[in-house]
């Protein structure tokens, strides 16, 4: 007896520990992980965060640290507002034996850049290998409704599907392209006018700082990082570097050209400071050589360990300018003029007391600053003496002035002169001074979302503050218990005005000051998403006799050949989203052309073709408008057998038909709009 219930607790303790286990791997295999660690894009573009192992009740938070150089939207899409970097927080909430629970998920590191004008660029296309291809345009039975769908064969395939639906055909024949010249021989091929790069858009990588002050790269203990040119060096074209710094260490560097900062193809010979007539390091060094493009896609200068396996242990850059002889006049667009603001550490103080001020730029350097009060008898204003950038202002007596500033900032080498002025109010020198502030107040706040407000003060003790809003896009409700304290409950898309009127107490003396804050309310930045139509263009299809060209104002010019294939198509790609019930806008001039949309990943089930989601269309007129909704949807099935959505939607397929002649389409813009009212009217 004794040994059997020896043996039953053996195997119920057995069972238990094999319980835990279990439960301990399954816990590790839901491990919440934060994928995106870094993320690149242009003003207006967009990036979708991406976390594994989600779980359910788990609230997912995405935070940026400077919303005026990147947004991010509650389902955590990233959007450029303006060049520059900063960092997104993602943090995982949930509730534990009902307790809140919030866990750090990580931090992101963002580069916004500024979109260059591009430069004209031709794909030829016809000598590519056979790429997959897109669905089979459905059987359209008459009156216009679709039918049972057919798949193209494969590319090396004879079609068995039936001819494609056929185009509007051109009113007129587009002209035969010019070839491209040949360069001249690189001995003959001379600088000319030499351009600083953007070092500000320096690939982000842990060991290299970008000084916004002294506009220098700092590098340490790193493999290897880009710098983007700022256009597209065309094959057989050269360009010079001149390279200015300080190698802090014992090594060198190397230097070529590469396609991209993803890939970072080498796409060029290579220049090594070693072989410089006299090389030294640690010390300063100040290079110009020449590169050879060897293809149509270099767009960064890539920067490298001096021998391979070796990283780069210590540098300094402090100049880089790059000349481009054939390519200048068109590729290097002058830089937008700057903005300038100034922080007035108080906008009130007394006779004889005294506040600091400090001005920023947007963009570029600030080289000099020439300080000034309007009322020279109410304040006077001094300029620091090590930084330019700030000054001192001295109460003189009772009254009301303004300060401002006259500021020369440098962006790519060019100067620009702006101005920014402040209110100052100063009081007699035994007054009580409030300056009142509204703390926490955001400059945008997304609409359907609220924003807590919180009034502060200097000095004394708060006896009433009233709260006001001007302009109809929210309203405010103050607390009940808190009268310091207010919610903003946003109502629709415009600006507001928050006034905190707050009345003062202490010693004896009572004083009033108004503190006033305007907020814009605005959409989801996600509700509106335009894809760089000028990236990650792809041609499929037999013979491929279809081309792409990238034109000087960023729209993409398409061309078929008059024997094209039927299903050769030009696809625009981009990383998946959820898409689900937006609007499918795309703005282009030419030919009527047959139309669908396709998932990142899923496959169709005859051929391994990307997946359509929508419906093929043809001979559509532009613009062309569709709405991602079960209307819309593919009536076949993907590979697994699963129906179409629209959860991971990534391209946009365009190909002509079966029709005989050469057809042409100017591509404008690609974009998804959440609501409807948002799309721009015809």
């Amino acid at each position: 007896m004794k040994l059997r219930k020896a043996m039953a607790v053996a195997l119920a303790g057995a069972l238990v520990l094999t319980t835990f286990a279990t439960g301990t791997t399954s816990e590790a295999a839901k491990k919440t992980k934060l994928k995106t660690k870094k993320v690149s894009i242009f003003v207006k573009g967009k990036k979708k965060i991406s976390i594994t192992g989600k779980k359910a009740k788990h609230k997912y938070t995405f935070t940026s640290k400077k919303k005026k150089i990147a947004k991010v939207s509650k389902k955590g899409v990233i959007t450029g507002v303006k060049a520059g970097k900063t960092t997104i927080t993602v943090k995982d909430t949930w509730k534990q034996k009902g307790k809140k629970k919030t866990k750090k998920l990580g931090t992101i590191n963002v580069t916004v850049k500024k979109k260059a004008t591009p430069k004209p660029k031709v794909t030829a296309q016809v000598t590519q290998a056979p790429a997959p291809q897109p669905p089979a345009p459905a059987t359209q039975a008459p009156g216009g409704d679709v039918g049972s769908q057919t798949t193209p064969p494969d590319a090396t395939q004879a079609p068995t599907a039936p001819p494609a639906k056929t185009s509007k055909p051109p009113k007129t024949q587009p002209p035969t392209p010019v070839p491209t010249p040949t360069p001249p021989s690189r001995e003959d091929q001379k600088p000319t006018t030499y351009y600083p790069a953007n070092m500000a858009e320096v690939e982000q990588v842990d060991g290299v700082t970008y000084d916004p002050e002294t506009g220098s790269i700092s590098v340490k203990d790193v493999e290897q990082f880009c710098i983007p040119l700022g256009y597209t060096v065309k094959n057989g074209h050269a360009i010079w570097v001149k390279i200015k710094g300080r190698m802090n260490g014992e090594q060198g560097f190397r230097s070529w050209m590469v396609n991209d900062m993803a890939n970072k193809t080498t796409l060029s010979d290579q220049w090594e400071a070693k072989n410089e007539e006299g090389f030294q390091a640690p010390g300063e060094f100040d290079y110009t050589f020449q590169l050879l493009s060897e293809s149509d896609d270099v767009t960064c200068l890539l920067i490298k360990g001096p021998v391979y396996g070796t990283n780069i242990d210590d540098i300094v850059i402090t100049s880089l300018e790059i000349s481009y002889p054939l390519g200048e006049g068109s590729t290097k667009p002058d830089p937008e003029a700057p903005t300038v603001a100034m922080d007035l550490d108080k906008h009130m103080i007394t006779a004889g007391s005294t506040t600091t001020a400090e001005v920023s730029a947007s963009a570029g350097k600030i080289k000099e600053v020439t300080w000034s009060v309007k009322d020279e008898t109410v304040a006077k204003v001094e300029k620091d003496a090590e930084d330019a950038k700030k000054a001192t202002i001295t109460g003189l007596k009772k009254g009301d002035t303004k300060v401002s500033a006259e500021v020369t900032v440098t962006v790519e080498g060019k100067d620009f002169t702006l101005t920014t002025e402040k209110d100052l109010a100063v009081a007699g020198k035994d007054e009580l001074v409030v300056n009142a502030s509204i703390e926490s107040a955001p400059t945008e706040v997304i609409i359907g979302d609220t924003a807590e407000l919180k009034v502060t003060v200097d000095t004394g003790t708060i006896e009433s503050v009233v709260w006001s809003v001007e302009g109809d896009a929210a309203t405010i409700e103050t607390d009940s218990v808190e009268a310091v304290k207010a919610v903003l409950k946003t109502v629709k898309v415009g600006e507001v005005t928050v006034s905190a009127t707050v009345t003062v107490k202490k010693d004896g003396k009572t004083a009033t000051d108004t503190a006033k804050v305007t907020i814009n309310v605005i959409r989801d930045p996600s509700d509106i998403i335009e894809i760089d139509i000028t990236k990650n263009i792809t041609v499929a299809g037999r013979g491929n006799k279809a081309a792409f060209e990238v034109q000087a104002d960023g729209s993409v010019k398409c061309t078929w050949d008059s024997s094209t294939d039927a299903y050769t198509f030009v696809k625009f790609n981009f990383d998946g989203m959820d898409l689900t019930n937006y609007w499918c806008v795309i703005d282009a001039e030419g030919d009527n052309m047959n139309i669908d949309i396709t998932d990142a990943v899923r496959k169709e089930p005859a051929w391994g073709n990307p997946y359509s989601v929508t419906a093929p269309v043809y001979g559509k007129a532009f613009p062309y408008v569709v709405k991602l909704d079960d209307a819309a949807k593919n009536p076949t099935n993907d590979k697994e057998g699963n129906p179409a959505d629209y959860t991971n939607v990534a391209g946009v397929n365009i190909y002509k038909g079966d029709a005989t002649n050469e057809y042409t389409l100017v591509v404008k813009s690609i974009k998804f709009y959440k609501y409807e009212e948002d799309i721009p009217k015809a």
